[in-house]
């Protein structure tokens, strides 16, 4: 794996760009609210610095299948050779002992199968590469978990060539739920996470499986996974929306958040995290306080053709922690209290080193359509370089304290924004391109400039453009509204 840092490359590869400006600089002016405007014509082929799962060449990366594991396991079957059994009922007997046994024994290219009950654990290690583990049916399996605010459901550390699919993962919580993202739920419970890898973990397919009564995640890829894809699965109802990393539903994230100006765990295998692709995923309201999380200098990821529905707050978050070069197409999210889509965050002291800030660079935003949510894009706190394209904004809702928009762009240089559709966003205050300032961390340049906006198109959707006069020093915004 030979990945160059975003940040230390900021030349374009395989960009074309053709504009028809209709003017530079940055005019306030609004024109009708009904009258569609068309700035310019705008062609990216790809965006700079070959985001998403392409290699620094700009070749599409494809991410290999698990070796396949064609001897089936019933786990009953072998458990009952093993001396041990399991009860499928939903009750307080513990088939712990069992699973280990079972999984202890089979050999690589072995799939243990999991017929229709409920099996009653703390946790499943999985300890061997080389071995899938499937379900009867995604609903009818179901891996019911003891576990409460520690551990994971499932761990899959130091491993390769696994597949797991057609699972329920649940827990014993049986508490109150909260929709409250101010302050953490008393009640709350179950497993930290339901599913997580790390450490050394590649080409791992986790397909058709559904995450609840989990405190903070329910598919936690992270530092040092690569290669990975989640894709048909479903997160819901966590027992807690409250901050400090609590109601994630899908997490990618290498080790940690550094104070570096590159990224401190490029090729190394135990922390670098990259080509994750999640596929056709959901999230399900109200109990979910982001759809998605990708941070700690997580790089080279797709996130597409997943539908995000009525987080409690932004739906897909680059969560300012350096992640760069992801690549986010295709998903329709609907409903989502704050942001469809984030880069840079303004949680745990933003203008402090240590606390949210800034995404990192050349991340790619483009083919969305975003519903009905309170903000379309917002790009803030020193994020840097950021292509935002295609995507179509409509039908934007008030859902929570921060006024609507379509496109926010805070303290983001080098921001490009073409292409995009922004139609039917009729509720009080709506602004089409809204541009602001914000604070980052003291060791970022401060302002925003240095945006291109050009090719969007604007119809029945409130004020236009919101440039304030103090922002227009140091801007370059080829665009006139």
């Amino acid at each position: 794996m030979h990945i160059k840092n975003r940040k230390a490359r900021m030349s374009v590869i395989g960009m074309t760009m053709t504009m028809l400006l209709a003017g530079c600089g940055g005019d306030n002016t609004t024109a009708s609210a009904s009258t569609a405007r068309i700035l310019a014509t705008t062609s990216i082929t790809v965006a700079p610095n070959n985001p998403g799962l392409r290699e620094p060449d700009g070749t599409l990366h494809v991410i290999p299948a698990p070796s396949p594991a064609p001897t089936i396991v019933n786990v009953l079957t072998r458990a009952a050779e093993l001396g041990k059994s399991i009860d499928l009922a939903d009750n307080a007997s513990s088939d712990q002992a069992a699973i280990d046994a079972v999984l202890a024994n089979v050999a690589p290219g072995s799939t243990v199968y999991f017929p229709n009950g409920t099996y009653n654990v703390s946790t499943i290690a999985l300890k061997k590469s080389g071995v899938h583990i499937m379900g009867q049916s995604r609903d009818g399996s179901i891996i019911k978990s003891s576990l409460s605010l520690t551990g994971s459901a499932m761990s899959i550390m130091g491993l390769h060539d696994i597949v797991v699919s057609q699972l329920t993962f649940t827990s014993t919580w049986a508490g109150t739920y909260s929709t409250d993202t101010g302050s953490n739920n008393l009640s709350a419970g179950g497993p930290l996470n339901m599913i997580a890898t790390g450490k050394n973990t590649y080409n791992v397919t986790i397909d058709s499986i559904v995450c609840e009564k989990f405190d903070r995640i329910g598919v936690r890829i992270g530092g040092g996974s690569h290669d990975i894809v989640v894709k048909n699965s479903i997160a819901r109802n966590a027992t807690d929306v409250g901050g400090g990393g609590a109601g994630y539903g899908f997490v990618i994230m290498g080790d940690s958040h550094a104070d570096a100006t590159t990224n401190p765990f490029l090729g190394n295998p135990l922390k670098d995290t990259y080509f994750v692709k999640l596929d056709n995923n959901t999230t399900v309201a109200p109990y979910i306080r982001h759809g998605v999380i990708v941070q700690y200098w997580t790089h080279n990821n797709l996130i597409t053709n997943s539908h995000f529905d009525g987080t409690r707050l932004d739906s897909i978050d680059l969560h300012g922690e350096d992640e760069y070069a992801n690549e986010i197409t295709g998903n329709p999210v609907t409903n989502s209290q704050r942001a469809a889509i984030a880069l840079g965050n303004s949680g745990g002291g933003h203008d402090k080193v240590g606390g949210h800030d800034k995404s990192g660079v050349d991340n790619w935003i483009h083919d969305n359509d975003l519903v009905g949510n309170t903000l379309g894009i917002s790009v803030e706190f020193g994020t840097q370089d950021t292509t935002i394209e295609g995507n179509t904004i409509r039908d934007n809702a008030s859902l929570s304290p921060v006024l609507p928009r379509g496109i926010v762009l805070g303290n983001s240089s080098g921001t490009r924004v073409s292409g995009n559709t922004i139609v039917n966003n009729t509720v009080p205050g709506f602004v089409a391109v809204y541009l602001k300032d914000n604070a980052v961390e003291d060791t970022e340049p401060a302002g925003p400039k240095n945006w291109t906006i050009s090719g969007n198109t604007v119809t029945n959707s409130g004020m236009a453009f919101k440039d304030a006069a103090e922002h227009d020093s140091g801007n370059t915004i080829q665009a006139t509204w």
